[in-house]
């Protein structure tokens, strides 16, 4: 019985946000790994040296170089971007997406585009256009769409201006585009601010 069990954990990978870097999440990666579960939490190479493209193949790589199956994508404000392009690079290898407090992506569209669309002037913003930020994302939004997606909505956040639309939308059509919704009284980085409830969500999303 203990063997089935050990044989059934799941394999998570945690993406960081646009300007942070793995270490965000060391104590969410503290609760999963003492649940028993494989955590990967990379940092990607800065967006100041290469494009979301980049960030993606980085990402699948750790995947496939770890012979990970079924995984829980994990990704925070910008890598939302990241986690979707993964999946549509290796749809076979990933159980489920998590969004934390980020956009939702639209096939051809950037980060940039998608916020700036909503009626955000980043600019105001003092958001910094680097090329990850500014590349559009091609993707199967069908093929995505069945995959099982949870959002996480930090109702604290300082980005609240930017990301209400994205999880009114969410809400709106969690049925039919296949969403659980939580949210966590946070700022924008609830894995620093609230760990220990990131981790409750994630360990009951597996």
């Amino acid at each position: 019985m203990q063997l089935w069990y050990l044989l059934y954990m799941a394999d998570y990978v945690l993406i960081h946000g646009g300007m942070n870097d793995g270490g965000v999440w060391k104590d969410v990666v503290t609760i999963l790994e003492e649940n028993g579960h494989e955590v990967l939490a990379p940092t990607l190479t800065g967006p100041e040296e290469i494009g979301l493209e980049d960030n993606i193949a980085e990402v699948c790589d750790l995947i496939t170089e770890n012979e990970l199956r079924d995984v829980i994508l994990v990704g925070h404000s910008y890598g939302a971007m990241v986690i979707t392009g993964t999946a549509d690079t290796i749809p076979e290898e990933i159980g489920r997406l998590v969004y934390i407090d980020s956009v939702v992506p639209e096939s051809g569209k950037s980060l940039f585009s998608l916020i700036e669309s909503r009626g955000v002037d980043l600019e105001r913003c003092g958001v910094v256009r680097y090329r990850p930020f500014t590349d559009p994302l091609y993707f199967d939004e069908e093929k995505l769409r069945e995959l099982p997606k949870s959002y996480i909505h930090c109702t604290g956040s300082e980005f609240l201006e930017a990301g209400t639309q994205f999880f009114k939308e969410v809400v709106d059509n969690s049925r039919r585009d296949n969403w659980d919704y939580f949210e966590i009284d946070s700022d924008h980085h609830c894995m620093i601010s609230k760990p220990g409830e990131v981790a409750e969500i994630l360990l009951k999303e597996q």
